[in-house]
């Protein structure tokens, strides 16, 4: 009776010693000692640690690490899914090759003892690793109360561990050479990996070859007869100059019509009968028809003062106030008339945004009105030296023709503009601007 009663002494203090250890144990070491150091409790040939929620097995008795390609862990880890979706996995339970499949029931007498023992370590969250044990013998009822305590301990520890691992600092990680390299390969990859280039600029829809009307002659604007974007028709008013100049020197050549008319018709009377006035008939009359065509010249001046349309199409220009009242000169642009169904883009690209393009190249073109609805082009024009916009930055003026005929913008809408060259290497393109620089700071 006093030897029973020392057996079960030693194996109550076994069972305290391996909840110290398991308690004590670091989280990378704990599942080495749940699989090994449980044989001093009880007997076992095979002890393993199935992580539930990933399917993974994770220690194997015997093993520092379970090899994952092995053929045993491949069968092992097949029955472990297989017996997991059994009503009886979520209790301690005895598990045998009656439980599962034919096809994996096969295999249980080459890889496994006949009796195991299946036991799921309870967590405050649920059940996270299930302990399971074989050996040849039949389990005994007095060592399935030891395991329950023991797998509330292991059960604990595994939560405790999981809790309390420290997370890895990102520098800490990448102190691993393997990583280092990795990281460089990718880094060195992606720098050389070549990317079509791409700049964005400034962008707007303008008429495709429009109708310019100019001042037909120098005069200042009285009067707009069409409002911007109005539609226009053939032989419709547009606009008209001051014409009260060439109404005053209208009336003044009439009457210096009428004077020389009158000198004319008195002369032929008198030279009826004087000889030296029938000799001045020549200059006057000469004198009269000069009049004449100065008299149809200014009416033809005061005529071409009211300018008309002769194509139609909508009218493009600015605000009509800011042209009352402004001096022209002859042959200087007022407005354009232009059909709104023929419309090309034109972009400003700043010098300092250059990339090469060639013609042909491909345009995206994004309204301001509707960012989220690209238009596609087709570079057609590229100025051959920059100009000066009107915010004073220096740009070379492009024009682009839209390839999708169905879905034209509306004129005068405004926008960016996103140009697609050649392909170079990510990081040229990365550097095109510090390279740009440097090589000017070297040619000094």
């Amino acid at each position: 009776m006093s030897e029973q009663r020392n057996q079960q002494l030693l194996r109550l203090t076994l069972l305290l010693q391996l909840e110290y250890r398991a308690r004590q144990a670091l989280a990378e070491e704990l599942p080495y000692v749940i699989v090994n150091e449980t044989a001093d409790v009880l007997p076992y040939r095979q002890a393993l640690l199935w992580q539930n929620g990933s399917s993974e097995l994770t220690a194997v008795s015997g093993v520092s690490h379970p090899e994952k390609n092995a053929p045993y862990t491949l069968w092992i880890t097949a029955v472990f899914k297989y017996f997991s979706k059994n009503a009886r996995a979520t209790t301690t339970t005895l598990i045998d090759a009656i439980d599962l499949s034919d096809e994996l029931a096969v295999d249980w007498g080459e890889w496994l003892p006949e009796h195991g023992l299946w036991i799921p370590l309870p967590e405050p969250n649920g059940s996270t690793f299930t302990l399971v044990l074989f050996r040849e013998t039949a389990w005994q009822e007095a060592e399935l109360h030891v395991l329950s305590y023991l797998s509330q301990a292991y059960g604990h520890a595994l939560a405790l561990s999981n809790a309390a691992k420290p997370q890895i600092h990102w520098r800490q990680r990448i102190k691993s050479r393997r990583l280092q390299l990795v990281m460089a390969a990718i880094f060195l990859a992606a720098m050389i990996f070549p990317i079509r280039q791409s700049v964005l600029a400034e962008a707007e829809v303008i008429p495709h070859q429009p109708n310019l009307v100019r001042a037909p002659l120098d005069g200042v604007v009285e009067t707009f007869f069409v409002q911007p974007n109005e539609t226009i028709t053939v032989g419709q008013k547009l606009f008209a100059l001051d014409m009260t100049q060439l109404r005053s020197r209208l009336s003044v050549a009439e009457e210096a019509l009428d004077i020389a008319k009158t000198e004319y018709l008195q002369t032929t009377q008198q030279a009826m009968l004087d000889p030296a006035a029938k000799a001045k008939l020549a200059a006057l009359k000469s004198k009269w028809d000069q009049q004449i065509a100065e008299v149809d010249y200014v009416r033809s001046l005061l005529k071409r003062c009211e300018v008309t349309a002769s194509k139609p199409g909508v009218a493009v220009f600015d605000d009509p106030n800011d042209w009352l009242g402004h001096p022209v000169t002859q042959g200087e642009k007022i407005l354009a008339v232009a059909n709104p169904q023929v419309v090309e883009l034109e972009v400003r690209l700043p010098m300092e945004d250059l990339i090469h393009l060639e013609e042909g190249s491909e345009v995206l073109f994004f309204p301001n009105v509707e960012p989220h609805h690209p238009i596609p082009a087709a570079l057609t024009y590229f100025s051959y030296r920059a100009s000066p916009t009107p915010a004073n930055v220096m740009a070379y003026r492009l024009k682009a023709k839209f390839t999708d005929t169905t879905n034209l913008p509306r004129l005068g809408y405004r926008g960016v503009a996103k140009l697609y060259g050649t392909g170079r290497p990510f990081i040229l393109w990365l550097l095109r601007k510090p390279i740009r620089t440097l090589s000017l700071w070297l040619a000094w």
